[in-house]
């Protein structure tokens, strides 16, 4: 794969989950990261382990937003990659999913993601970098029981799309990733409880559940030169659960 070393990238939701991982490969792969999330402690932590710098924002801010870019593109010498994997989760059906419920899973996973975007372009125009946004395997095959949250990431996806296209004669590719169920996945949740109340987890074909590394290798891909002329693109990490119909009954 293409070398990442010098790679300045912010990677937004960096404090847990697939966003650590993100943050952890990246540095291994020689990149220079600074990353958000709600969690000082979380933060300084992964900080001091990876070197990555640590920048604490509301996400449901704009001038905090911008702020935040600021100050990451200072700490950075500048921006080549924006890694879009904040997020929470909403577990219920769209039908029971209350007023407030509707405006924090949007707010926080498709107008956030924008705002933080439209930050970053004058930054990406200049270096003609990548963007890679977080979404889901659910922004593909909604779950019934995940009902807002998959229509937040579908949107999410056509955001990815209108972006790779708006940005391209700049010279910035935009792509998404989608992962599968993910062990110790996303963990914030908006009506609380665990993200898999309504039963466990669905076995993929490929026989265990993704894991952070799976998601932040594609995440890797996506950004470095082997990738050059991808964008628009939708990568599904998630063992081919979303290959065919039922695909999870197929395992030997």
């Amino acid at each position: 794969m293409g070398s990442l070393v010098g790679l300045r990238v912010l990677v937004t939701g960096g404090t847990s989950g697939i966003g650590s991982g993100i943050v952890e490969h990246l540095r291994a792969e020689g990149a220079s990261v600074a990353f958000t999330g709600r969690s000082h402690r979380r933060g300084s932590t992964l900080g001091q382990a990876t070197g990555a710098a640590f920048v604490a924002a509301d996400l449901s801010d704009s001038a905090a937003i911008r702020d935040m870019v600021e100050e990451a593109v200072d700490s950075l010498g500048g921006l080549d990659g924006l890694v879009l994997s904040a997020g929470v989760l909403h577990r219920a059906r769209l039908s029971e999913t209350s007023d407030d419920e509707w405006d924090k899973i949007i707010d926080l996973n498709v107008v956030a993601p924008f705002l933080v975007t439209r930050a970053c372009l004058r930054h990406l125009h200049a270096s003609g970098g990548a963007i890679v946004t977080i979404a889901s395997g659910t922004a593909l095959w909604p779950e019934m029981e995940l009902g807002a949250y998959s229509v937040s990431k579908r949107a999410l996806l056509s955001m990815t799309q209108m972006l790779a296209v708006e940005s391209a004669h700049h010279g910035v590719r935009v792509n998404a990733v989608c992962p599968g169920d993910t062990a110790a996945g996303m963990s914030a949740l908006v009506n609380g409880g665990g993200p898999r109340d309504h039963g466990p987890p669905v076995m993929p074909p490929a026989g265990r559940l993704a894991t952070p590394a799976d998601a932040a290798s594609a995440v890797a891909f996506l950004l470095s030169p082997d990738s050059a002329f991808c964008s628009g693109a939708v990568l599904a990490v998630d063992g081919a659960m979303r290959a065919a119909l039922r695909a999870h009954r197929v395992r030997g």
